[in-house]
């Protein structure tokens, strides 16, 4: 039996994960590819270091399978982001990620236009600074020297495939979330590319997620020692596949993934539009689609109250068990104090780049194991408004299949089941999003025949059921927490305009 290497590029590292046709892991290695964060708001990678981290993980992993036991290569890959390159394809910038915000002013302008509405319900992208369209619009306006210049604008992907084959060339699933694309006719926006300056030629040309490419250029074949064409399988995004990887192919399932950020995912065989455009829509393939919402603010919010406030070492996890066994003995509610967790602006469901964390009803009788409380609860407040929102769109959401860090606390899972009154299923599917690159890899070289096969990675290992009496006192802490944004909401945006200048 064969093995598929599937090859992750997240924002913070690169990870291979070799997997096998029955979907069992065998191997994973790590590369670090830190951010580069030059100003406040902004957040770039060197393409080349991403590019050279990806040849020493195929180094390792062919070296590990041998040539001959490969079946394929697959890759996932962190949304939005955004390379302007050169008739050479060499950058003229670094890469903006995801997480770069410098496009906000643009994105907020674009929101007041006619068009905003027609955008979001043709492209299932929110406007926001993560989309490469309100990126697109900063280049032209703030960056007109690169912009002038470039030949193609692409994504990170597409950088690592054009520097291994010579080609530009993008999977349907990571064009979906660019908001350039037209889910429903699988084509380039016309309407978003006027807004972006830009043209199709601007752009790699299209393909479905299970394509491949075999020719790679002379001097990568040397430098990987491959003797063979192997395929070379393009992907998805790590949120598609992140899905596929755990095994979530209908709408009564979601994924929910609570790490650094957090996610609530649904597959769904419909385009699925929610009318206060809350959440994002991305095609995937054979009409499937990942409807959702990403939130800024998970794990992130924990460790900056641990090393910021508490001043503590968040990677120790002796002393996280303590804070997490001190909340434990805190009553549902923090005694009346809630947590916006916001500290970093904000994703779905409120799209509010100045949106701020708030403490609300602090008294002088909270102590530190009530503001630790405060702080996992309004994680768990904001994932739920995500889910509810999906709700409101999709129908009744019967599982929850959980993933990421907050699995290490039992506390913090009981807390967020509590919270959504709904049962909680451990999916432990740390590498998800890399074992639905090797999915999709099963699928190109004919393993699979159809996405819904992807059930295979369902797994439960632990199911946490809601406390019946803490759900009925989170309903209405909760009730409080859904309207603090609505009412915080000019606060945050003058707060932010004295800030900045």
């Amino acid at each position: 039996m064969k093995n598929i290497i599937a090859i992750d590029l997240g924002t913070t590292n690169c990870k291979a994960v070799i997997v096998t046709e029955k979907a069992k892991v065998l191997k994973t290695f790590h590369v670090p590819t830190k951010p580069i964060q030059p100003k406040p708001g902004w957040n770039e990678q060197n393409p080349d270091t991403v590019f050279n981290a990806v040849i020493k993980l195929l180094q390792q992993s062919i070296a590990f399978c041998k040539e001959e036991n490969i079946a394929c290569i697959s890759f996932s890959a962190a949304m939005h982001s955004l390379l302007a390159v050169d008739k050479d394809g060499k950058p003229l910038m670094n890469m903006m990620t995801w997480a770069d915000l410098r496009s906000a002013h643009y994105a907020h302008e674009l929101e007041q236009k006619p068009i905003a509405k027609n955008l979001y319900e043709t492209t299932g992208v929110p406007i926001h600074a993560m989309s490469p369209l309100c990126k697109l619009i900063w280049l032209k306006h703030e960056a007109k020297n690169i912009f002038t210049k470039a030949h193609k604008f692409i994504s990170i992907k597409e950088f690592i495939f054009l520097k291994l084959f010579g080609k530009y060339i993008v999977d349907h699933s990571i064009a979906a979330a660019t908001g350039l694309f037209d889910e429903k006719n699988i084509c380039w926006y016309d309407e978003a590319l006027k807004l972006a300056g830009i043209t199709t030629d601007h752009l790699s040309a299209l393909a479905p997620v299970e394509h491949s490419e075999k020719a790679l250029l002379p001097a990568i074949k040397k430098k990987l020692k491959l003797k063979n064409e192997i395929p070379f399988v393009l992907g998805a995004s790590d949120g598609a596949l992140a899905n596929l990887g755990s095994g979530i192919i209908n709408k009564t399932n979601a994924a929910v993934t609570v790490g650094t950020s957090g996610a609530v995912r649904i597959t769904s065989d419909k385009y699925l539009i929610d009318e206060k455009q809350r959440l994002f829509c991305y095609y995937i393939t054979d009409g499937f689609y990942i409807t959702g919402g990403a939130t800024n603010n998970g794990g992130i919010a924990l460790q900056w109250l641990v090393e910021n406030v508490l001043e503590d070492d968040f990677k120790n996890e002796k002393k996280l068990k303590a804070l997490f066994n001190q909340s434990s003995k805190i009553n549902a509610g923090a005694n009346g104090l809630i947590f916006l967790p916001y500290i970093l602006g904000e994703r779905s469901p409120v799209w509010d780049e100045n949106a701020k964390g708030s403490f609300v009803g602090l008294t002088a009788s909270h102590t530190k194991a009530h503001i630790i409380k405060a702080v996992l609860e309004g994680v768990c407040y904001s994932i739920v408004d995500v889910m509810l929102a999906l709700e409101e769109t999709s129908g009744n959401i019967k599982n929850i299949y959980l993933s990421g860090g907050i699995i290490k606390s039992e506390q913090w899972v009981q807390i967020l089941a509590d919270v959504s009154g709904k049962e909680i299923l451990i999916n432990e599917s740390a590498d998800a999003s890399a074992l639905g690159a090797a999915f999709i890899g099963m699928k190109a070289i004919g393993s699979v025949k159809k996405i819904t096969e992807a059930k295979m990675f369902l797994k439960n290992v632990k199911t946490f059921r809601p406390n019946k009496s803490n759900h009925i006192i989170y309903k209405k802490y909760f009730k409080i927490y859904s309207s603090l944004y609505e009412r915080l909401k000019n606060t945050f945006d003058e707060l932010s305009m004295i800030a900045n200048h």
